[in-house]
């Protein structure tokens, strides 16, 4: 799979940068799919006060199971298109992760 960030990640180091949308709102916490570019994210919190930041921080957490100090949002804490960084996370297990999802 290619890994540019044309796609919807991007690989840095041991570390991944995935371009997100995220649906807030949302009945349930799922990952919907991949799609023009972006993985798609539905979130229960509302979009007030960070909430759905932290629930999607919470929601990746434990989908990849890794600490929530691991995840950080580098760009979008407003909008619903973000950038998500993943920091020490082996490509191989991310992608084995997604697979059963998407």
């Amino acid at each position: 799979m290619n890994s540019s960030i044309n796609d919807f990640f991007k690989i840095v180091g041991n570390d991944i940068i995935i371009r997100t949308k995220i649906i807030p709102g949302s009945f349930k916490n799922k990952i919907i799919g991949i799609y023009a570019d972006t993985l798609k994210i539905a979130i229960t919190s509302p979009p007030v006060e960070g909430k759905a930041n932290k629930k999607c921080i919470s929601y990746l957490s434990k989908h990849f199971d890794i600490a929530k100090s691991k995840i950080e949002i580098l760009s979008g804490k407003n909008s619903r298109n973000k950038l998500i960084k993943i920091y020490n996370i082996n490509q191989n297990y991310f992608l084995e992760k997604l697979g059963k999802i998407v």
